[in-house]
């Protein structure tokens, strides 16, 4: 990728915009002499490889080094390529023992290089895309080898905004089943993929559905309008059309008293219309059976 980033004012160093990262055998490429790409400007990113010293913690940096210093193939996977992807991650997501994954086919050298977690993988040619010049897995294929670093509802998070934003289809994720089936983490995918739904809008709805899913609700409809004579109420994370029962996720910790008036006004047009509305928070996924009674015990009222 190496995108262009303006000159580090007052320093004198350079009159034209030079890469982030770049190898150290083109430092005339880059715009700089010699003397100037090992100032304290530009560090060593590894072996053969120079990059902005301001650029260090920059997470696409550190992928476009990652790769700059690999052989020509090398292609980004797992939580490195679900960062490029934008897709959600747990905080704290690492890669074990590196910054970066690169991955080669099976008989080429694994990388070896600072930061960089080498791995031989078997990549047809349709698990792999083209990323702003950098070969990254595919989505779907991303959210695969994720699934053996991350939580069953972490994974289920990234499917479902894989499929929200279009970045993946259902019959994609059918294919993994049949083409994965004896990689590591499939038993997780296997569980994963038929309760996978790209009408969640957020990582919270999906973590709240999963719990209530395992603890054995039925499925609900995510992202409905619901409607009152014919007039929009409002359109809420989870419903039970059929038990009048809607769970909404929030996991916003401040609110504006203006924000918090809305919420209790669309709160009480709901009710009002006799549905029964359960919120739940960050700290409800922490109390799963408690939460899981709560939803049950509004699903068997006999309305």
């Amino acid at each position: 990728m190496g995108v262009a980033a303006p000159p580090p004012q007052g320093r004198g160093m350079i009159d034209h915009p030079t890469p982030d990262v770049f190898p150290a055998s083109k430092i005339g490429g880059a715009g700089l002499s010699d003397k100037q790409a090992r100032g304290p400007g530009f560090l060593t990113a590894s072996r053969g490889v120079r990059r902005r010293a301001e650029s260090i913690g920059d997470r696409a940096v550190d992928i476009d080094a990652a790769v700059l210093g690999c052989v020509d193939d090398a292609v980004v996977t797992d939580l490195a390529a679900a960062r490029l992807w934008g897709l959600p991650l747990p905080s704290g997501a690492e890669i074990p023992g590196a910054d970066v994954s690169v991955a080669v086919r099976p008989g080429r050298a694994r990388p070896k290089r600072r930061g960089v977690r080498g791995r031989r993988l078997l990549l047809p040619a349709f698990h792999v895309m083209d990323f702003n010049g950098v070969a990254v897995t595919t989505p779907v294929r991303t959210w695969l080898d994720c699934a053996e670093l991350m939580s069953f509802a972490d994974l289920v998070a990234m499917g479902d905004a894989i499929l929200h934003r279009g970045l993946g289809h259902e019959g994609e994720f059918q294919h993994l089943l049949q083409w994965g089936y004896r990689r590591r983490g499939m038993a997780k995918v296997r569980k994963a993929v038929p309760i996978l739904d790209g009408r969640a809008e957020s990582p919270g709805e999906s973590w709240a559905r999963v719990l209530l899913l395992r603890g054995g609700c039925p499925p609900p409809r995510c992202n409905v309008d619901i409607y009152a004579d014919d007039m929009w109420l409002a359109r809420v994370d989870m419903v039970w059309p059929d038990k009048r029962v809607i769970v909404e996720y929030d996991g916003r910790v401040h609110l504006e008293e203006r924000q918090r008036r809305r919420d209790a006004e669309r709160l009480n047009a709901l009710q009002s219309a006799g549905w029964r509305v359960i919120v739940l928070t960050a700290d409800d996924l922490r109390r799963p059976d408690q939460t899981v009674r709560l939803v049950q015990a509004a699903l068997s009222r006999t309305r």
